[in-house]
């Protein structure tokens, strides 16, 4: 992409993401529908002034990398671990449900090729761990014990992703089942997950030491991205989303970081505080680019607007639903952390688009088949964040009703 489409796309992306969120932030709605309603605007299903771009991808998951670690930095450890139980039943429930709904659909509704159905339920296994967390954070939700449930879950989702595409891929190019490499990648995406936020609590140290000898503004904000990049940069090298690298970097500054050795690392609250807050307009600035990059991929001129096939759309959307819906029975206690976990599991967002798109360039999925599979994946985007939003108003007003 030459350098002035660069940064013409970059204006209106950041604009119009800015205009469209504040928008629906005034009727009461999730900044991320703007965001990703300024993208179906800007990309090929509306003005068509943008196109899905390797530059542009890139761009949005360094967004997203940015938002994961913010999220991180709020996350609870020790709550993780005490939901624990349910983290692994919600997140495989929300594997094994949509998995079992739409896959099945795609092989009777749409005559899907039993390989090309199960990818397409695969696909619709994704969860969004961006899309539901960034409303949660807005809604100051994200200490809650049902946002950490959420977290987990999603997190698990990814790892187990990222699985189910490396299995995929395997069988797409004739390789088969392999199951030494793939017990290997498991054990890596463990391994990562729990000895990177140690690792970056203790490069926190040797930056709080280095920066009494710095004079130059913006330290902070340079080491802090500089060690951002690092931790994406490994997780990618461990077969792990590069956005889990900028998790585990924000775990390294919480304030409830727990491990077995943390007498020996404490968090230096005022040095991780500087750079939390050296972060944050960093975040604000590429998150929504993420957001904006979803609806840019969406392009309905390819999609069949037939009354059979609306009503097939509609079908799958609704199973897609479903199967995070129910996936929020197995939490434990009150109805309104069931609904709220299983509506913030909805939004496929970026994991779902990556196997849509993957499916395509293996030619596993044809192309009106793709075109339906993202629509699908960009309503639930959408509507998980609109019943989301509704649900904690909902329990915001109810708790602030005097008894």
């Amino acid at each position: 992409m030459p350098i002035d489409d660069l940064l013409i796309a970059l204006f209106l992306i950041l604009l119009l993401s800015r205009l469209l969120g504040e928008t629906c932030q005034r009727f009461g709605w999730p900044v991320v529908v703007g965001e990703i309603a300024a993208g179906v605007l800007l990309g090929p299903s509306a003005l068509g002034w943008l196109a899905p771009n390797p530059l542009l991808a890139n761009i949005a998951e360094l967004g997203i990398i940015l938002l994961l670690f913010s999220i991180g930095t709020e996350t609870s450890i020790k709550r993780l671990y005490h939901a624990g139980s349910q983290v692994l039943l919600v997140a495989l429930s929300g594997i094994v449900l949509p998995l079992l709904f739409t896959g099945v659909a795609a092989f009777y509704w749409l005559s899907l090729p039993p390989f090309a159905a199960l990818f397409y339920g695969c696909a619709l296994t994704a969860t969004s761990i961006g899309i539901s967390l960034r409303v949660l954070k807005d809604a100051g939700q994200q200490q809650q014990h049902s946002s950490q449930i959420i977290l987990g879950a999603a997190v698990a989702d990814d790892i187990a992703g990222v699985i189910l595409l490396s299995l995929l891929f395997s069988f797409a190019t004739g390789a088969g089942f392999a199951p030494l490499p793939l017990l290997k990648l498991v054990l890596t995406l463990l391994v990562f997950l729990v000895f990177a936020p140690p690792l970056g609590r203790l490069l926190i140290y040797l930056l709080r030491f280095a920066s009494g000898h710095a004079h130059n503004e913006g330290y902070e904000a340079v080491v802090m991205l500089a060690l951002i990049c690092l931790f994406a940069w490994l997780a990618h090298h461990a077969g792990a989303p590069a956005l889990l690298g900028g998790f585990s970097a924000g775990l390294a500054l919480s304030r409830q970081f727990v491990w077995p050795w943390q007498r020996y690392l404490q968090n230096p609250f005022a040095f991780t505080n500087k750079l939390e807050h050296a972060m944050q307009p960093l975040t604000e600035v590429f998150a929504p680019v993420f957001f904006v990059y979803v609806g840019i991929s969406i392009d309905v001129s390819h999609l069949q607007l037939s009354g059979t096939h609306l009503l097939l759309l509609c079908g799958m959307v609704l199973l897609a639903l479903a199967g995070k819906l129910l996936a929020g029975l197995a939490v434990q206690g009150p109805w309104r952390d069931k609904w709220l976990v299983g509506s913030a599991m909805i939004p496929r967002g970026e994991v779902g688009l990556v196997f849509a798109q993957f499916g395509q360039q293996l030619q596993i999925i044809t192309t009106d088949i793709f075109t339906g599979l993202v629509l699908v994946i960009a309503i639930t985007t959408l509507l998980g964040p609109l019943l989301l939003k509704t649900l904690l108003s909902h329990n915001n007003h109810s708790q602030k009703t005097p008894q």
